[in-house]
């Protein structure tokens, strides 16, 4: 069984999706300002850019593997 590896944005995306947890239940207790959504909307903008940049990194990846 293989080790699913760890990229090096995996714990920046994690942070981000708690951040984001955080702001919806702060959200759930009534309050919504506009700081808060655009918070919201920053943090999801975070989790797709790393994202994107851990798809890459593993193509990368199985690109070198192949190569040797």
């Amino acid at each position: 069984m293989s080790r699913i590896s760890v990229t090096p944005w995996f714990r920046l995306r994690v942070g981000f999706a708690v951040g984001v947890l955080v702001l919806l239940a702060l959200e759930l207790t009534g309050h919504r300002p506009w700081p808060v959504l655009v918070l919201q909307v920053l943090l999801i903008a975070g989790i797709v850019i790393t994202s994107a940049l851990d798809f890459r990194d593993l193509r990368a990846r199985r690109a070198a593997e192949k190569s040797h």
